[in-house]
């Protein structure tokens, strides 16, 4: 580690640093801190009614001293491990690619729709659908210290994304020295992080430290902070720095990686700059970067994706390039980043849902349209209904040119011998039960699935004429798509042309130790002929190997079952999709091929699982704030019928999942072996006399259900007051 210079302390004024406070962080203009004017009594309590939302944060060092993992509840604790890909980008990506960090801070965090059940909203909210791109997402919030919620680990976890929480400190008023107070040893709080970290289910923390120490020596104890709470992390979990305070005690951004922030970044496991970079900024990383034997993939640098913005007040926010960067030209700064070989941090991705409208109109919002402009290179609508001046800043020519997932490096989904997706979405449009004529959106942030690899409809081309949608009907899986065109058959060798449509990227051994298994609508049509189709590599020669499975041969339709193997040795699986014969003609409207409700990838020959689901009741869980009603579950089983090779939870062992049935009416997915209930389940009810029927089924990773059973509990234990 280089050793930190004399620290000398002058009289004189730091101008830089005095603008920087007249200026302050417009990030805090857009998303002031939650807890700026309530009282500390007022800010528990709140904390206390979002701790049954599933949500957990701190606001100051008493609070984070006084944790301690009995308290934990179990709706605020990750289930789903983190599904380790293979160590290897996808197989067609070509050109440099950069690994990406997002970096949450949506309206301050913890919103409603992030909770633990579903939520009837008006409208959807942030989710990323483009997980495959993503290697690390962080949880920002302006709270001193931020636990991710169990949605968002749970969603991210299962596509193979890092899940970071956030240790904040923006005002010396937090007693910043009690960061340093020793417990047995180790720094306490750090001791605390590391517990957190292991204890809710998340994979480490961004540590953003912008406010001086109250003594400049104790950036000798914060470096030492840093390292022991990498230590007590392990190796499995990580630690971020963000380039704010400097080794001379100042929050001073060096947009880079330089001498006042390198004994952090190597104190750390990697670093995260501020946004106002230059290639020149790049040079003079990749220096110190060298002398140092630090991995320049180890350095993030940060894109601020508000700067596009021209109605903001104050100072305008920069990033690369210094002008019209972030926003819609993100992907520029992506692809600068993937030739000169560092990594990136996106700060702010939300700005889609922030900026504009999330009220859909055809089903699909302006934001969303936008988000996928900027990810896919999608044009973006022509009226977009914001504020920002000069002209329309958004509506570049470079962005089409340069979408995120040109530059972003792509991951195989699942893990070398398992892969798992229903589609689900963050969000479905639903009718209430108040009035079933009214859809409203039905958030279900947790079990977003893993989604298809391939374009939307507007990108498909008679190229490439297939396509996926969602179903409209919630948990109903995709409909393959073809659009049919007409051609010049005068010209044409042959009446059809069979064309493919990528689902799923992956890399897995092709040695016949695997299995799929396709879960599939009734069929739309056998004419088209269609079916499924695998990929394989060949390392011992040029080219790939094509599998084509038809469905018509499989005599029980609705289930494709085939071995997962090639006669070339060493092979890999590399993708898997729907193949079609196109039929050429004059009819251009759009036609359905088949509904995929599910797709799993798995061990052939899984042990059989012995797991029952019992004990099934209405139980109460108070604190200061109040009392909730949940139904709760036990489960029990034999850990020798784990099946080599599938994921396996530390809190719901063999259950990805479970759906609660109450009163023959589905009330969610419960990630955990609680519930919470609201008034509207126990009105929707079915009952049966004075009593309602409760079922908790519960879903194995790899496949296959084990139910409760019926149980009736007397309605009395379920009503509220």
């Amino acid at each position: 580690m280089a050793p930190f210079p004399t620290l000398v302390s002058f009289g004189f004024p730091d101008w830089k640093k005095i603008g920087w406070h007249v200026g302050k962080s417009l990030r805090d203009i857009l998303n002031p801190p939650k807890d700026s004017d309530p009282t500390r009594e007022e800010r528990c309590t709140q904390r206390l009614r979002d701790n049954f939302k599933g949500f957990v944060y701190f606001d100051d060092f008493d609070e984070v001293h006084a944790w301690d993992s009995e308290d934990i509840d179990p709706i605020q604790v990750a289930n789903t491990p983190l599904l380790k890909r293979p160590a290897t980008e996808v197989h067609d990506q070509t050109g440099p690619s950069t690994s990406t960090l997002l970096c949450h801070d949506y309206s301050g965090g913890y919103h409603d729709y992030e909770s633990v059940r579903p939520q009837i909203l008006e409208d959807k909210s942030y989710s990323c659908n483009h997980l495959q791109y993503i290697d690390t997402f962080v949880y920002f919030s302006h709270k001193l210290v931020c636990i991710p919620p169990p949605t968002w680990t749970n969603t991210m976890h299962r596509n193979g994304v890092k899940v970071l929480g956030t240790l904040i400190i923006e005002s010396k008023n937090l007693d910043m020295g009690r960061m340093f107070e020793h417990n047995r040893g180790n720094f306490a709080v750090a001791q605390q992080l590391a517990d957190m970290a292991g204890a809710y289910g998340f994979d480490g923390w961004l540590l953003n430290i912008e406010a001086e120490l109250p003594k400049a020596m104790e950036v000798l104890q914060l470096n030492r902070f840093v390292e022991s709470l990498k230590f007590l992390l392990g190796p499995e979990r990580s630690v971020v720095w963000y380039d704010a305070l400097t080794i001379n005690n100042e929050v001073d951004y060096q947009n880079g990686l330089t001498t006042k922030n390198l004994p952090f970044a190597l104190a750390a496991d990697s670093l995260f700059t501020n946004y106002k970079w230059t290639e020149k900024k790049l040079d003079e990383a990749k220096s110190i970067a060298e002398s140092n034997e630090l991995d320049i993939a180890k350095v993030h640098f940060g894109i601020d994706m508000w700067a596009q913005n021209t109605d903001m007040p104050g100072p305008p926010r920069v990033t690369f390039p210094p002008k019209g960067g972030g926003g819609t030209n993100t992907g520029l700064a992506l692809g600068v980043l993937a030739d000169a070989g560092f990594s990136t941090a996106i700060f702010a991705p939300a700005w889609t849902h922030e900026h504009f409208s999330t009220s859909s109109v055809d089903s699909t919002s302006i934001a969303e349209k936008v988000e996928e402009a900027i990810w896919q290179g999608l044009p973006l609508p022509d009226q977009l209904g914001c504020d920002c001046r000069k002209g329309r800043p958004h509506h570049t020519i470079e962005y089409q040119m340069n979408p995120l997932s040109r530059h972003a490096r792509e991951f195989p989904v699942g893990t070398s011998s398992y892969a798992e997706t229903d589609f689900q979405v963050a969000f479905e449009r639903t009718a209430t039960f108040q009035d079933q004529s009214s859809h409203k959106v039905r958030s279900r942030l947790g079990s977003q699935a893993l989604l298809p690899h391939v374009l939307p409809e507007q990108l498909s081309s008679t190229e490439h004429p297939m396509y996926w949608k969602l179903a409209e009907e919630p948990s109903k899986g995709i409909y393959v798509m073809t659009k049919t065109f007409n051609i010049d058959r005068a010209t044409s060798s042959s009446p059809t042309t069979a064309s493919r449509l990528c689902l799923l990227k992956l890399n897995m051994p092709a040695d016949g130790t695997l299995e799929s298994l396709i879960m599939a609508g009734e069929p739309i049509s056998l004419r088209p002929s269609w079916g499924f189709y695998t990929i394989f590599t060949q390392p011992t020669a040029q080219g790939l190997v094509y599998n084509h499975w038809p469905y018509a041969k499989f005599a029980k339709l609705g289930r494709v079952s085939f071995a997962l193997d090639s006669e070339h040795a060493h092979s890999r699986l590399v993708e898997l999709g729907v193949y079609c014969d196109i039929f050429h003609s004059d009819n251009v409207k759009p036609q359905e091929i088949c509904q995929i409700l599910s797709i799993i990838i798995r061990p052939r020959d899984p042990v059989p699982l012995v797991w029952i689901i019992t004990d099934v009741q209405a139980t109460e869980t108070a604190n200061a704030s109040g009392v909730q009603k949940r139904l709760t579950w036990t489960w029990h089983g034999m850990r020798d019928s784990q099946p080599f090779g599938l994921p396996f939870s530390k809190t719901t062992g063999p259950f990805s999942h479970f759906a609660v049935f109450c009163g023959g009416r589905e009330l969610g997915r419960a990630y955990c072996n609680a519930f919470p209930l609201q008034q509207s389940d126990v009105e929707s009810c079915e009952w049966e006399g004075e009593d309602v029927e409760v079922v908790i089924e519960g879903t194995f990773f790899g496949g296959g259900k084990a139910s409760s059973g019926p149980t009736l509990i007397p309605g009395s234990e379920l009503m509220f007051a």
